[in-house]
């Protein structure tokens, strides 16, 4: 598969579903990585997602489980990649579809009576399988993801909280 090189703060407005536009002769479906960088609260040099190319706009189709990719590429200059090292993810964990699967925890928690752990969470073997699953998995890209943001002060690990505490 071809991948391809982006700034960081593009991937994130593709990640997020802003528009990004590129130039009109790019063209195909690539896997967007984030440039090697340093800029604060930015992944560096991290595989993301496989977008589409075309007409000058770039579409996201997946989210994958993040991967480092350090290729001295420039921006915007496609370039191959194996893609049997990717993992797609389930679900687009910075869009609409984690807020109504956290949505849906939240209203199970309302709800909910049984044990909790010593932070006063509920323990992922309480939740329905339908709920639990896919947050768990949601908690597993976001540990992933930390791994590869430019985090000088520890400000975004501090964010990040799992919705369970049995990672």
């Amino acid at each position: 598969m071809q991948a391809i090189n982006i700034p960081a703060n593009e991937l994130i407005k593709v990640l997020v579903g802003q528009d990004v536009s590129v130039d009109q002769t790019i063209q195909g479906s690539f896997l967007l990585v984030a440039e090697e960088n340093h800029d604060e609260g930015l992944p560096s040099a991290m595989a993301a997602a496989v977008a589409d190319i075309a007409l000058g706009h770039v579409q996201l189709q997946k989210l994958v489980h993040p991967l480092r990719v350090a290729v001295n590429q420039p921006i915007w200059t496609p370039y191959q990649f194996d893609e049997s090292f990717l993992t797609a993810e389930p679900h687009n964990w910075f869009g609409p579809e984690a807020i109504v699967l956290e949505k849906r925890f939240e209203d199970f928690t309302k709800s909910y009576k049984g044990p909790r752990d010593a932070s006063g969470r509920i323990p992922s073997n309480q939740v329905p399988d339908e709920i639990a699953k896919p947050l768990l998995i949601e908690d597993a890209y976001w540990a992933a993801y930390a791994n590869f943001v430019n985090d000088p002060n520890g400000q975004f690990k501090k964010q990040l909280r799992p919705i369970f505490s049995n990672q």
